[in-house]
């Protein structure tokens, strides 16, 4: 048996430690990480090894040589391209006949591979993907197994929060027969993830999973590389601390052949000194690592953090949970703060001050008594993921500032494989337009071209983008959330969302802080686009039956919520004829973000007015105009699950659609309508983007959103409230209906909902019992896991942004939906203790 060692990856996430060495090579407890996985490999008996190489290859060769030193016969296979995981086991091809351990040389592991060996062989696999269970596993990609065979079931990459079915997921260790190989495409980007296993589960290959015990880490950033190092110290994975051990009154010190520590120097926890380190009196170091050959200057304080070869630390400086590379030069007196980095070769002047989560790159010099900030060198916005779905957001001129703006820019546009053109536009606050401005900056730096739209809705954006693609678009408003908060949203050329995959790889870019830059004739510029708010207006009237409106004489009232609809829809309605008595319909940003105690008064305030001016209807429109609100003609608020069937009511019986789609959370009323009319349902993740997905797919002719959203993919395939309450109108009028009518005859469920509280690491934990515990149960698992009684459904499903589970159900009776209500929660707590 053989092992291939995956070593050629450019370990982006933890640049700068990784500007000029491949990530394989960092040092954990000072030895590569990949001498770690060496160990392991060898634990098990296998003696000859593979390494594929291609990000600074000769620095791998050059020091595991032919491997004699450490115990096996290394040899190595050069990428010419990056080929993928799979793509780069292919290419080694000529060195494997026989089963081959494949792992990857920066993973960070203590398991004990022989069982999934013997597992791999007793079942006849043809491939064995060694799996763990982990309290987050958002990150990962989850793997599905059936629990007594092992058997894989289903792959998950990367999954959202209401995707995450199980706490198992991929580790990266597989087990595989020579024949696999010849699936794999030579020469090609090919994953094994992504696209072998797939491959293998579509032509009927065993495929199997084992569930490996032990300690298992993706270093995958520089917090966890730092933690890697903690765990490694305090021992909580198996691994060899080298050193003669030395014991202190607070702490075990491991120290390396010729280390001097002079009188009066202090230890506590657990600390290893590389040889020939030398520590000065009145030094205190806790809990870290000092890499050979480093010098801790006197009265200098390390704590929590880990420094690598040849540092010199001046007396009296300070290291708080912070990474220092090889060959960096701290002076008397100096700090270095939580989660800062400092790479090779930096000097750091006496007296200066590097701030908190601030990354210096390789070879710079800090000027003495300086303080670092990220207007020297880049700090992080925040220790976690910058995009909720397709959006980013954050307290304005805080998190989002317009240096923070600016960087985020040049990494959007860096990221774009089409140095084309992107379109911006945003809402009218005066912060949406800084942002923007920066944002512009970015992007063109970048060398990417800017169109400024200026103030304009979002569906205005996505269709303009929709009828002439760009490379992207982007819109920019004042949080309807957070009366202090920004949203950046951003679009793919066509004006779709973004992908999880496309949020990351820009998340990615923006950690790494090295994205290119364009030469100086290549910069971006800066334009308006041909199209206008008139080409919108006009197209709206197209595109809808304007004599059937105009017929009916209608009568509305419409609440523009003080959002850029007002320089729209109110124009359209007196074109095709509708009366129109048009509220809070100047753009006013101060007023766009309300509490839903005030939006409820606003629509209170709405079905006065429809009454008292006997109205046909009343439409109150979000300030982005996506969703809607409506009123029927008697003045009543009809709720989201009302609005909802009413709609779908409408369009059933005016657009004649076959299928239909709506979220996994929507009411019974629909599966009622649409079987009664012979249109079949088809359920989306409780999102815009699974909506959007539905309408792009061809085969739905009207998507109806559990929150006033609704998309008619013939106009757009992407909720536009402005298009909405025209189609409404059109659909009233064909029907000859009034919306009373409609609300009287809607069946009568009951609602509601609860939230239970969750820790973010425990979620794949429930979620994966509640897979288990519901298999026998009719239900969907498309986002959360949405149970079916006889009578009641319930949907639980994990909060994106919140350590909580939302529990939705509906029944035909109060008593029957709190029966339903408590039992889940019931199973939740019992999941959790």
């Amino acid at each position: 048996m053989k092992s291939i060692i995956l070593a050629g990856g450019f370990g982006t996430r933890l640049r700068p430690l990784t500007f000029r060495l491949p990530k394989p090579m960092v040092p954990l407890l000072g030895r590569p990480m990949m001498e770690h996985v060496v160990d392991r490999i060898r634990a098990v008996g296998i003696s000859d090894i593979v390494s594929l190489l291609y990000f600074e290859p000769d620095i791998i060769r050059e020091y595991f040589g032919d491997g004699e030193r450490f115990g096996v016969d290394m040899q190595y296979v050069l990428s010419q391209a990056d080929w993928g995981t799979a793509g780069a086991v292919k290419n080694a091809a000529g060195k494997i006949d026989d089963t081959v351990l494949v792992m990857s040389g920066d993973v960070l592991t203590d398991f004990d591979l022989e069982p999934a060996i013997e597992f791999h062989r007793a079942r006849g696999a043809s491939a064995t993907i060694v799996l763990t269970r982990v309290k987050k596993p958002l990150a990962f990609g989850i793997v599905i197994a059936d629990p007594n065979t092992g058997k894989i079931e289903r792959f998950l990459e990367k999954p959202a929060w209401g995707q995450v079915f199980s706490d198992t997921i991929n580790t990266g260790i597989y087990i595989l027969e020579p024949h696999v190989l010849d699936y794999i495409p030579r020469g090609e980007e090919f994953d094994f993830s992504k696209n072998l296993f797939p491959t293998l589960m579509a032509k009927g290959e065993p495929l199997f999973g084992f569930i490996a015990d032990g300690y298992w880490r993706d270093v995958g950033d520089l917090r966890e590389y730092r933690r890697a190092n903690e765990d490694a110290l305090e021992g909580l994975i198996k691994l060899e601390i080298p050193g003669k051990r030395l014991d202190f009154p607070d702490a075990e010190v491991f120290a390396g052949e010729n280390v001097l520590i002079e009188d009066g120097a202090e230890f506590v926890g657990r600390v290893l000194l590389g040889d020939a380190c030398r520590v000065g009196a009145g030094a205190i170091v806790v809990n870290s690592v000092i890499g050979a050959n480093s010098t801790i200057g006197r009265g200098a304080r390390i704590i929590g953090s880990v420094i690598w070869e040849n540092a010199k630390i001046g007396d009296s400086a300070m290291i708080e949970h912070a990474t220092l590379a090889n060959d960096v030069e701290v002076g008397d007196g100096a700090t270095v703060y939580d989660h800062a980095v400092i790479s090779e070769n930096c000097i750091i002047g006496a007296g200066a001050s590097i701030r908190a989560a601030v990354k210096v790159w390789p070879r710079k010099e800090i000027a003495p008594n300086s303080i670092v900030t990220d207007t020297i060198v880049h700090a992080d916005r925040t220790g976690g993921e910058l995009f909720v779905g397709s959006r980013a957001s954050g307290v304005i001129n805080a998190e989002i500032s317009p240096e923070f703006s600016a960087k985020f820019g040049a990494a959007f546009g860096a990221n774009l494989k089409s140095k084309g053109t992107v379109l911006i536009s945003r809402d009218g606050d005066r912060a949406s337009q800084i942002t923007q401005r920066a944002l512009f900056c970015g992007i063109m730096s970048a060398g990417v071209d800017v169109e400024d739209l200026g103030v304009s809705p979002i569906p205005t954006t996505r269709w303009l983008l929709s009828r002439k693609p760009r490379s992207a678009g982007v819109h920019i408003r004042k949080s309807p959330r957070s009366r202090n908060g920004q949203d950046i949203i951003f679009f793919n050329g066509n004006g779709t969302d973004l992908s999880i995959a496309q949020t990351r790889s820009i998340e990615r870019l923006f950690d790494r802080e090295d994205f290119p830059r364009a030469e100086y004739d290549s910069l971006g510029t800066l334009e308006r686009p041909t199209e206008s708010l008139n080409d919108y207006r006009r197209a709206l009237i197209e595109a809808i039956d304007a004599e059937a409106v105009r017929a009916r004489n209608f009568k509305i009232v419409l609440d523009c919520s003080h959002g850029g609809t007002a320089s729209v829809l109110p124009e359209v309605l007196a074109d095709i004829g509708v009366e129109s008595t048009n509220i809070n319909a100047v753009v006013e940003p101060n007023r766009i973000t309300k509490t839903r105690e005030q939006r409820d008064a606003d629509q209170r305030r709405l079905a006065v007015i429809v009454k008292s001016l006997e109205a046909d209807a009343g439409f109150m429109l979000d300030p982005s105009g996506e969703t809607l609100h409506l009123v029927d003609e008697s003045g009543r608020m009809l709720d989201d699950d009302a609005e909802l069937c009413i709609v779908t009511d409408l369009a059933i019986r005016t657009l004649r659609p076959k299928n239909i789609a709506v979220p996994i959370s929507a009411t019974m009323g629909v599966n009622r309508l649409a079987r009664e009319a012979g249109v079949e349902v088809r359920y989306t993740c409780n999102n815009h983007l699974s909506m959007m997905e539905a309408a792009l797919g061809g085969e739905v002719d009207f998507v109806g959103g559990t929150r006033g959203g609704f998309i008619f993919p013939r106009w757009l395939f992407a909720s536009d409230a402005m298009f909405a309450t025209l189609k409404i109108l059109e659909m009233m009028a064909k029907a000859d209906v009034r919306l009373s009518c409609l609300a009287d005859a809607l069946p009568d469920y009951v609602r509601a909902q609860r939230e239970v509280k969750c820790p973010f690491e425990r979620m794949g934990t429930v979620m994966r019992r509640l897979i288990e515990e519901t298999a026998d149960r009719p239900r969907d698992i498309i986002d959360g896991v949405r149970i079916y009684f006889e009578d009641a459904w319930v949907l639980l499903i994990p909060d994106p942004e919140h350590p909580a589970f939302h529990l939705i159900a509906e029944a035909k009776s109060t008593e029957r939906l709190n029966i339903v209500l408590d039992d889940c929660e019931g199973m939740i707590l019992d999941f959790l203790s």
